[in-house]
């Protein structure tokens, strides 16, 4: 199947890249500008308080850290309009069309098998970040979902894939190895909180998301198929209340 982009998607694409050849100091300072914002920023920072200002709003566990993924989410989209001097088209942020929704129930429909699959073989066992997000009440489970779905995407795919895979150049292989690269970084955290089961279990949703915004060139088709993949978790969360 063909990523069916349009020409106005064409178009941008092929902007981010003149932009990105010969606009040497441009490029650096714009990805050197994103790189921190993803590493101060969006991950939050390293201590809770500074001169008794608290840095985690009041709020305990994965939830305290949301305010600062939507802050650096932000400040990409700032970072890429005012030094980059491109558009959200360039994170592939834009409408999407119904043969992408297609593709987000196809493949939210192929990883539901899976898991349905996995749960009769293998059944993934708990671990301590599992009984963590339970224990955030729904409310609290459908906010992280939200955050995750949407700053996840903006930062994983929308920025770090595609501006990995447009420093490579126009090489037809350059998005992938921009996606791997992307997905190696997205995978780690996540082993390190859900244990290596995470793998087993999820990393085949995260391919899955990964693909549609690779194919597809929409990264609101794959912020919903990542929240999709992403609410069963509120199963054990109702279990745990």
């Amino acid at each position: 199947m063909g990523s069916g982009s349009s020409p106005s998607s064409t178009a941008t694409e092929a902007q981010v890249a003149d932009a990105w050849s010969p606009g040497r100091a441009r490029r650096l300072t714009g990805l050197g500008l994103g790189l921190v914002v993803i590493a101060v920023v969006y991950h939050g920072p390293p201590v809770d308080q500074v001169a008794g200002l608290d840095l985690r709003f009041g709020l305990t566990g994965p939830l305290a850290g949301d305010p600062w993924k939507w802050a650096g989410a932000a400040l990409l989209l700032a970072v890429v309009v005012g030094v980059e001097r491109l558009g959200p088209a360039s994170l592939l942020l834009r409408r999407p069309s119904g043969r992408d929704l297609e593709w987000v129930l196809y493949a939210f429909g192929a990883f539901m098998v899976w898991s349905w699959g996995l749960s009769l073989l293998a059944p993934q066992e708990d671990n301590e970040g599992i009984a963590t997000i339970a224990r955030l009440g729904v409310a609290g489970v459908l906010l992280l979902i939200l955050t995750a779905a949407v700053t996840e995407e903006v930062v994983y795919r929308g920025y770090l894939a595609e501006r990995l895979g447009a420093l490579l150049g126009r090489r037809p292989w350059a998005r992938w190895v921009g996606a791997l690269l992307s997905l190696a970084v997205f995978v780690v955290p996540h082993v390190v909180f859900f244990g290596p089961s995470w793998l087993l279990h999820q990393l085949p949703g995260a391919i899955a998301v990964a693909a549609v915004a690779l194919l597809r060139r929409n990264l609101v088709a794959a912020m919903l198929l990542h929240l999709l993949i992403n609410l069963p978790i509120l199963v054990p969360t109702v279990l745990a209340g």
